[in-house]
């Protein structure tokens, strides 16, 4: 099981670095022209000393140190170019995972994203790939390095004094050893970190979502309670996972101790009896200090590849998870204005709470139903599976004749349109907003829509009309207004089957009533689902439906109902008590 799960991991990444082959190739060759840079620098300067220890010219000291200065400058430039590259290899691959995070988020069902708050999903689609990021950056670059360092260096002790190299060699294999088998020594820590970070952004990003009404209700000590407490918790796991991190760096400091103190006494010895020259003892102090680079490279590497691992690890567990949502085959519906079917439809969101039982009705194409019922009753649930965020429990609904479980979801939201009552507006122009950044739609078209709704005079108030820029959350907006816009929004895209989930509900009177009468011309080609607590909303439908307790209660003609004075309808028409809808 392990090594299949190694297997598919070493896929996995393969899958994101395959795009930049070129640039690692590159960048190989630039490591193997750096590290022959570091390891030639030192012989030069051993020359220099043998050469100015033996009484040799000026000449020669100055060119060997003028090969010196050239050698580092080269180095330095070719560090800078491999530092680069290998910063370029990592954001071209982790964004290209960045995105497919992103594209698999927005593709999974409500169920999923009802479970995770905003500032959760930023730090798995962000700070996760963030610590894969900081990994990649320099993995390729210190990892393949240092061990091409460590052969070079080792190779060339061998020719030079075998004991020495021998007791190089043992370090370098100790020290890689130890790495190997506590490698993975504080990947769960590090995950338990990530965790932490990341319920403490949801705390933050909910609490200022709903800052109003932290304020007005006095929340703000019981809101820094529960961040400190949140603190706390990433604290005690940031610092459990950076002491279980360090540890393979701390072996290594104890090994790096003891050979240094073994190579220098050998080196001191063969010196004083006169075996190697003062240059030599140079060049062996030299290349014992930059054997412990590279191992400490390794060391620091380790660490980032067990937060990386553990940001891997979140990210694949994020890329398997699977909607319940799935595609159909069926890509057209019928022409113009489509008919809706009901077919004893069951849905819950918990398996132990029903929120719709039995509920069968049907439209004829250019029908217009109103939906009334109780809070929670279940009205924007019929709404919500007719748009496929959730799936049936059992039943069938069928636009234009075809099951919405055989469309495929592109299909069906081009010809249904839905706004909701929770208005979402963008940062971006008025323009950008009501066609969601859709260049193909015309000016002439956005103008015509929104006057039809009563948005033209404002429109045309704004400093500079449709251009005007919109701040991200529809803060320059007010409530009502962004309602307008969203419902502007939906009848830009010309659906035939509109759904409109109390769309009047942050309107006052008098707006409302100029909203009606543009909904109305607005909706002539197509079929509607009007769900409202007012009634004066619902003048203008044609089939009412009446819903409590998850059940269909009452279902026909509006003037029908009206004039049955049994019906659910006709009652509150009479008593004129729109607060029990509320």
């Amino acid at each position: 099981m392990g090594d299949e799960q190694k297997k598919l991991s070493t896929l996995w990444l393969l899958r994101y670095l395959k795009p930049v082959k070129g640039r690692i190739i590159l960048l190989f060759i630039l490591l193997i022209g750096t590290t022959g840079l570091q390891l030639v620098n030192p012989q030069v300067i051993q020359r220099f000393i043998d050469t100015a220890a033996g009484s040799g010219g000026v000449a020669e000291l100055l060119e060997l140190a003028a090969l010196f200065l050239v050698l580092a400058v080269v180095n330095q430039l070719l560090g800078v170019a491999v530092t680069y590259l290998g910063s370029d290899v990592s954001w071209r691959t982790t964004n290209r995972l960045r995105g497919d995070l992103l594209k698999h988020c927005l593709r999974l069902d409500m169920r999923f994203h009802n479970r995770k708050t905003p500032g959760e999903m930023i730090e798995r689609i962000d700070g996760d790939v963030s610590s894969i990021s900081n990994f990649f950056a320099m993995f390729i670059v210190q990892v393949v390095g240092s061990f091409v360092l460590l052969a070079g260096i080792l190779g060339f002790m061998y020719t030079v004094n075998v004991p020495i190299a021998a007791v190089m060699t043992a370090f370098t294999l100790l020290s890689v050893l130890a790495m190997m088998i506590i490698r993975n020594v504080g990947v769960q820590s590090s995950n338990k970190d990530r965790e932490a970070s990341a319920a403490l952004f949801g705390l933050i990003e909910e609490r200022i979502a709903g800052i109003e009404d932290v304020q007005a209700n006095g929340h703000v000590p019981y809101v820094m309670n529960r961040f400190y407490r949140s603190m706390r918790a990433v604290f005690l796991k940031g610092r459990r996972a950076w002491m279980l991190r360090v540890v393979p760096f701390n072996v290594t400091v104890a090994l790096f101790t003891l050979a240094v103190t073994a190579v220098m006494l050998l080196g001191v010895r063969s010196y004083m009896l006169g075996e190697i020259g003062l240059g030599m003892l140079y060049l062996i102090y030299q290349y014992t200090q930059m054997l412990n680079d590279p191992i400490e490279r390794l060391g620091d590497q380790v660490q980032e590849f067990q937060k990386a691992k553990s940001g891997m690890l979140r990210s694949r567990e994020l890329l398997s998870q699977r909607t319940e949502i799935m595609d159909g085959e069926v890509e057209s519906l019928p022409e113009g204005a489509l008919s809706l079917v009901f077919d004893q439809v069951c849905f819950s969101y918990n398996k132990d709470k029903p929120v719709l039982r039995n509920i069968s009705f049907s439209l004829q194409p250019g029908e217009r139903l109103g939906i009334i019922g109780r809070t929670g009753s279940g009205k924007s649930s019929l709404s919500r599976l007719l748009l496929r965020l959730y799936n049936l429990d059992s039943g069938t609904i069928r636009i234009g004749g075809v099951d919405i479980m055989k469309l495929t979801l592109p299909a069906l939201y081009r010809r249904v349109g839905m706004v909701t009552q929770d208005v979402q507006l963008f940062d971006g122009t008025l323009r950008d907003n009501l066609t969601l950044f859709n260049e193909s739609v015309s000016d002439a078209s956005i103008m015509e829509t929104i006057e039809q709704l009563g948005l033209g005079s404002w429109i045309l108030a704004q400093p500079e009309g449709l251009d005007t820029q919109l701040s991200s959350g529809g803060s320059s907006l007010s409530a009502g207004e962004a309602q307008l816009f969203a419902l502007a929004r939906v009848f830009l895209a010309k659906p035939s089957l509109i759904v409109l989930d109390e769309p009047s509900s942050r309107l006052d009177a008098a707006t409302e009533a100029l909203l009606q009468t543009g909904v109305n011309q607005l909706m002539q080609h197509s079929t509607g689902v009007i769900i409202a607590h007012r009634l004066a909303t619902l003048e203008q439908v044609d089939k009412i439906m009446v819903v409590g307790d998850g059940r269909l209660l009452e279902f026909g003609s509006r003037k029908e109902l009206a004039a049955n004075p049994a019906s659910h309808y006709a009652r509150l028409l009479q008593s004129g008590r729109e607060e029990e809808l509320a």
